[in-house]
This record gives C-alpha cells, sequence and structure tokens, in this order.
C-alpha cells in the first residue's frame, strides 16, 4: 500500500491547525472562567491555616485557578488526628451557583449536600445531610468573619422549632 505524499501532507496541516485551535481556545479559558473566579471570591478569608475549635480543627484551601475550595476537618483524639470530613464548594456554570459536596466518617451523616452564596461577606448555605440509611435533614449553615482570625460558624435545623448550634473558630499562629 502506497500513501500519497499530498494526503499525508494535507493530514498533517489539519493536525497543525486542530493544535492551533486547541491552544487558542485554552489561551479563553481564564476569561470565561472570571464570574466563577468572582463568585468564590467571598472565601478568601478562609484560606490558608488552621481553623481551631477545642480537639476538632477545619482548612480551606483553593482548588484550580480558585474556582473551588477544598475544606477538611479533622479531630484530635489522645494526640492522634484524623480526617473526620473532606469535601468541596465549587461555582456550577450551569446553575450559576456555588454548589458543595463533604463525605464524613464516624459522624451522625455521611454525606452533605451543599448550595451556597455570600450575602454581605457571610456564606451562607443551605445543607442536606444524609446518613448512612439515606435519612434526610436540612439546615441552613452560615460562616461569618468576626474578625481577620476568627469566624462565627452557625447551624440551623430546618422547620419551625429548628435548634441552633453556634461556635467561634479561631485561626492557629
Amino acid at each position: 500500500m502506497t500513501v500519497k505524499r499530498q494526503g499525508a501532507t494535507s493530514a498533517l496541516k489539519r493536525l497543525a491547525y486542530a493544535q492551533l485551535l486547541v491552544i487558542g481556545f485554552s489561551l479563553t479559558l481564564p476569561i470565561q472562567a472570571a464570574p466563577a473566579s468572582l463568585a468564590m471570591s467571598g472565601f478568601k478569608p478562609l484560606i490558608g491555616g488552621q481553623w481551631v475549635l477545642g480537639s476538632t480543627y477545619q482548612t480551606y484551601t483553593w482548588g484550580p485557578d480558585q474556582q473551588s475550595v477544598f475544606g477538611e476537618s479533622f479531630v484530635i483524639n489522645d494526640g492522634e488526628k484524623s480526617l473526620g470530613a473532606k469535601g468541596l464548594w465549587y461555582f456550577d456554570p450551569a446553575s450559576k451557583t456555588i454548589k458543595g459536596v463533604f463525605v464524613a466518617t464516624n459522624m451522625p451523616f455521611t454525606v452533605l449536600h451543599y448550595r451556597s452564596h455570600f450575602e454581605a461577606g457571610t456564606l451562607v448555605s443551605q445543607v442536606r445531610s444524609l446518613d448512612n440509611l439515606g435519612n434526610e435533614s436540612r439546615y441552613q449553615e452560615t460562616i461569618r468573619a468576626t474578625q481577620p482570625d476568627a469566624y462565627l460558624w452557625e447551624l440551623t435545623e430546618a422547620g419551625h422549632a429548628g435548634s441552633t448550634m453556634r461556635a467561634e473558630f479561631h485561626r492557629a499562629p
């Protein structure tokens, strides 16, 4: 079988054009990602360090291009650190909202689903909690910076007589 030289050149040109299109498209991605970065910018005060409350602490780190935030929760028992929960918030371009999902261990829930937004610097989340059997509970969670190295966390159970838990986390020195 013989390969025609002209056909091979034509195929190489098409491949080169395709690569140029991919490179050109990838150069436009940061411009298209701007709405996500803007929506996620409210997380900035939480990023970095350890946020401590008693024998627990939380960490928050940026994901790629600041379009997501990874969160982890740890518990210290007898000097041993164990992971309690891990997940992320991300900007969903289809719904133009911040969504999140966290998975936990040794807690009354297994999975948490978040729909979040910022109101005057406060992260407000509607949370759907699922236990191992699939039983669902609903909450509103807020995280509000109270000073540069502290934030107030509140979790209110959905419903008319919903109870609220509150705690203030402090960034470890």
